[in-house]
Order: C-alpha cells, then structure tokens, then sequence
C-alpha cells in the first residue's frame, strides 16, 4: 500500500470545532508539514481554538476569508504551494440552515463550488479530502436488526443541512469525473469534543450538569446517535489523506450509541465527580421535537478498516471525562472575528477602536475611501486585510465652521458630498460584502424618526422595521434613504444599527453628548433614546460576533430627556453644574422644536431580546455618573 506524504496542507473551517481539532492533532502527527488554515469565523469558529504553540511555529499560517473570494484563495494556494487540501469549511447549524435554506445552499454549497474550481484553475494538488456526513443517508431505524449504512448505500437526506452536503457530493462527483481532480470523500459520524460549540448537545448538557439545572430534550429524548471522539475522527482523516484512493468514499464512525437519556445521566455524573461533589438526581424537560431531528444514523465502517486500517480507538468513559475536564477549565482567550472598520478615525469609529483594542479583537482601520478611490483599490486593500466583518462608521455630520448637520445645507456640492459620505459609501459596502460574503455592520442614525398621532410622547415608540417618517434637513433625507437601502437585504448577514445622541463619560471629547450638553444654556425637556456607547458597543460586538442580520435600534431602553440627564449629573457626579433654562415641549420654542427636529423614543424590544444585559438609560448614567465622582 503507498503512502501519500502531504507537504503544503489547507485545511479549511480550521478555526471551527472539528477543523482546529484536526490542526491540534495533525501538527504533530505529520512533523514536517506546513498548514494553512482559512477560516471565515462563522459563529462558533474561534481563533484561539488551534493551540498557541502551533499559533507560534512557523509551519502556521491563518488566513481569515471566506472559501469563496477567488482572489485571496488563489493567491494563498499559489503563495503557500499547496499541495494537499482537507476541507471542513460548512454551516451546520440547525436553526440557519433550517430557517433560510438559501443561505445554506449559499455557505455550503455555491461556495464549495467556487473553492473547488479555484483549487481546478490552480492545478496543483494531489489530494482533495471533502468531509461530508453521515446524515446525507438519511435515517435509521432504531432496531437493533438494522444494519448501517455502506457507502453504496442510497442518500436520503432529511434535513436541509445534509440535503446541502448531499448536493456538494454531487458536485464532487462531476469534478472527479470531468476534472479528474484527485478527491476523496469521508462521510463521518457524530463527533464529539473539545471546543464543540455550545448550543450542541453535549456541552449544552455539561453546562446543565454543572449548574445542576434540568436538561431539556426534545421529544421522548429518545434519538439515538454514535459517540465519535474528535481525536479518532482526526486519525481516520489522516488515514484517508495517507491510503485513501482517490474517488472513493468512505465512512468514519463508531458502532457505540447511547441516546440522549442516557447521555444525560452520564454526563451529570462525571461532571459530579470532576467537580468533587456527590451525585445530583437528573430531571428532565421536554420540549416539542424539532423538524427534520432524526432518530438514528447508524453507518457501516468495514470499508475504513479494511482499506485504511482505521478504526476508533477512544472508549466513551475516556473521551467524554476529557470533554467535561476541558470544558470545566474554560477559555482564557477569545477572538471570533477580524474587523475591517472604516470610518475609524470619527469619533464613533474611535470608541469602537477602543473596545476592540481592550477584549484583543483583531481589527484593521481602512485608509481607502468609497467613493473617493476607485472601487477596484477598495477591494484590494479589504482582500488585504483578509476580515470576516466589516464596520461601517463612515458618515458626514459635519465640515467647515460648523460642527452640526447644518453644513449640509446648501447647493449642489453640498449634495453631492451628503450622498456620497452617508449612502453611496453604505450602499456600495454593503453589496461588496455580500459579494465576498463579509458581515456586514452599518452604523446609522435614529435621527429619521419625530414624534407624531400614532407615536406620540410616553405612547408608541419606532419599531426597528419601522420606515423613516423624518424629513426635516438634507441630513435626515440622505440618512432616510441610506436606512431604507440597507434596510433592504433580507435574510443577510448585514446589520442596520440605528444610534442616536451617543454619550461616552469622557468630558474632554467634544463629540460626546454630555460634554456639549453640560455647557449649554437651554436644555429641551422632552424624552428621547440615546446610545450609550460603554452599554451599545458590546451589544452590537456580540451580535457582530453571532453574525446576527437585520434593523437594530441600538439605544439604551428607556428614553430620557436631557433635562434629566443633566439633574442626574448635577445629582450624582458634579453638584456644581450650572444652572440652565429649560425649554417645556408646551413653549413656543419647545412646540418649534418638536417641529423641526427629530426627536423620538425608539422600541428596544428586539435589542433586549438579541442582548438581554443591556442597561436602562438612567440606570446606567446613574452607574456611570458615581464613576465620574469617584475620579
């Protein structure tokens, strides 16, 4: 039997559960080796997940990019001389895959597609390993008559994931057969392990054990899965890469199965014993069974140990107590995304420089302007910088003398430079990262919205779908239409942050809130939302991280009037404060001001909903004006 020996190694999805496990493991069983990881970091993908010590080699080498942006694959392939390539890179998760079918053929399959015809045009590797699964069989039945699925076995996918993976092994097929690319399948069974994410059953059921809460299951709890550990997956996958023939396919599993009853009960019980503590009594809750949740997949693996002399080697007992012992350990370091913010230098893009720069999120400021340089010198410098999200802070709301939207106002170059900083800039990022299938985060403005009949003071409060009823100045019409226009991708890994009246507790930033406010003469005394940028900062970061789509008011909960956040300044940090006229809504100016600003109260339903930790407005101030007087 000849042995394949790998050099030059792209493993795809390498910052995910299986993929950096693999890494972890491969590192040393293949000494010499030299890996490339390309990793999107698509929601439970970590960067911290591969080991420091590999992180550290030189035979490392992490490219942040989806596997469908030919240009940055073809470049890495050509750069690192590839030669073998083991491909994870997939969206498995339940409820996106379920929940938007055409986002999942978009991540699983038109992308394999797109890598698999860069890796064609290269034409240099020897060794294609494609993992797909063992759910693309389709269910089995739970008697212990049945026999497992061989790899000639019909497919029968029950669920739009594996019905994705499915339509890849048809593609596969045609690059075999017409490409003679040298591929080799492996339908592997369920894996288990460290860094698995944690809406997944077993880490979910070690949280629950430790925190001795019920398990949920779904249904009688009765499905019943093969116990793979992520180590022997890892091994068989070597195997494959090593013996495998090209064209074949083959399976990798277990033929030990416990359901999830008993999965439970087991894993209550180690973690007891892992924590040094007696035996806590296992209850259940059980919820409706969720669509397409099959009972059973149980696969044949004759064919791996006779032709790879592979078989799985790690008992239960053994891999499981390591799981529980690593998850009991936790993490000390996180890092889900790379950032390309543009924008930066505002003031806005400067907070957010400093919140990345505290929690080490890697990030890059972006020095080419859209729509000031050309589109193709845009595109070359955020390949570059090979990110997974982009942040867009880019905005006019001021120039010249003047320091407010008023310098909008005016003639036709006036015009041109509102469309062009505050839509045009938007609009085009936000197509070019749904091109290079980037996240895409806009931070806009609330100030499209005025109280009105069906919204008035104290009443009904803006929806985050709600359409921009705020027309008073150049400003808000631009930024009215800008909202509308991101607003508008559907079902997209794009995010239409609204902020408004940001307030920092930095007094010598001008563009702050409180600092403008604290020195004014008048203040209006109408309750309206404000952004909080220490509460809305980390809410808008996790959800980036959970590449969560869709309008967003990004406020703090409760509208405040300025009036009172400067009593409760006076109050709690500076009883000094000067004294200032307040303006009533009932005044004459007040009634002008109601008039012609855009003044509201925006729901924050959604936001609590996404982000239950954010703070009340005035709770919040209170917190943070205690803060101030301590100084």
């Amino acid at each position: 039997m000849s042995t394949y020996e790998p050099k030059n190694v792209m493993v795809t999805g390498g910052c995910g559960f299986i993929g950096s496990n693999f890494i972890n493991y491969i590192y040393g069983a293949w000494p010499d080796v030299k890996i490339v990881n390309v990793d999107k970091l698509i929601l439970n993908s970590d960067i911290h997940y591969v080991r420091d010590d590999i992180v550290a080699s030189g035979r490392y080498h992490l490219v942040t990019s989806d596997i469908r942006n030919v240009d940055i694959i073809g470049k890495s392939l050509v750069d690192h001389d590839i030669d073998t390539i083991i491909h994870f890179a997939a969206d498995c998760t339940s409820t996106r895959c379920y929940a938007d079918p055409n986002e999942a053929i978009e991540n699983n399959v038109i992308s394999f597609i797109m890598f698999a015809d860069t890796v064609r045009a290269y034409g240099k590797v020897k060794r294609f390993i494609h993992i797909s699964t063992d759910e693309v069989y389709g269910d089995s039945d739970l008697s212990v008559e049945t026999k497992g699925k061989k790899e000639s076995s019909n497919q029968l996918p029950g669920n739009p994931y594996a019905a994705t993976k499915s339509a890849c092994e048809m593609y596969v097929q045609v690059y075999l057969q017409n490409y003679k690319m040298p591929i080799v399948m492996l339908r592997i069974n369920n894996i288990y392990g460290p860094n698995q994410w944690d809406v997944k059953i077993v880490p979910r059921f070690i949280t629950l054990a430790t925190n001795k809460q019920q398990f949920t299951i779904q249904g009688a709890g009765k499905q019943l899965r093969s116990w793979l550990y992520v180590d022997d997956a890892a091994e068989g996958i070597q195997r494959a890469t090593e013996v495998g023939k090209i064209g074949q396919i083959y399976n990798l599993g277990t033929y030990f199965e416990k359901n999830v009853l008993d999965l439970a009960h087991c894993i209550q019980k180690e973690v007891d014993s892992q924590m040094g503590r007696e035996s806590n009594e296992v209850k259940f809750i059980s919820i409706p069974d969720r669509p397409y949740n099959d009972l059973r997949y149980l696969i044949d693996i004759t064919k791996a140990n006779e032709e790879l002399n592979w078989s799985p080697k790690t008992p239960f007992d053994e891999g499981i107590r390591k799981v529980i012992s690593s998850h009991l350990k936790g993490t000390t370091k996180s890092a889900k995304m790379k950032v390309i913010l543009y924008g930066g230098n505002g003031w806005v893009g400067q907070q957010f420089q400093s919140y990345f720069k505290e929690k080490a999120i890697p990030f890059a400021v972006a020095t080419k302007k859209v729509g000031i340089d050309e589109e193709k010198s845009v595109l070359t410098e955020l390949n570059n910088f090979n990110g997974t999200h982009v942040l867009c802070c880019t905005g006019r709301t001021h120039g010249g003398n003047f320091k407010t939207i008023e310098y909008l106002e005016g003639g036709p170059d006036k015009t041109f430079e509102n469309v062009r900083d505050n839509m045009y800039s938007a609009i085009t990022l936000a197509q070019i990262c749904q091109d290079l299938s980037l996240h895409y985060t806009y931070v806009g403005t609330g100030y499209l919205f005025a109280y009105d009949d069906a919204h008035p003071i104290g009443g009904a409060q803006f929806l985050d779908d709600d359409l921009p009823t705020f027309f008073g100045n150049s400003y808000s019409v631009v930024k009215g239409y800008t909202d509308r226009m991101v607003g508008s991708y559907k079902n997209c890994e794009i995010i239409n942050a609204r902020i408004t009246l940001p307030i920092n507790f930095n007094m010598t930033e001008e563009r702050n809130l409180l600092a403008k406010i604290v020195n004014y003469n008048q203040i209006f005394d109408i309750p309206v939302s404000i952004t909080i940028l220490p509460d809305c900062i980390p809410a808008l970061v996790t959800l980036m991280e959970q590449r969560f789509g869709g309008n967003l008011n990004l406020v703090n909960p409760g509208p405040i009037s300025l009036h009172d956040i400067l009593q409760l300044y006076k109050k709690y940090a500076d009883p000094n404060l000067a004294d200032y006229t307040v303006v009533t809504k009932d005044s004459e100016k007040g009634k002008e001001l109601l008039r012609t600003k855009g003044n509201c109260a925006l729901d924050t339903n959604r936001l609590k909903q996404v982000y239950s930790t954010i703070k009340d407005a005035e709770q919040s101030l209170i917190e943070n004006f205690k803060l101030i007087a301590k100084k």
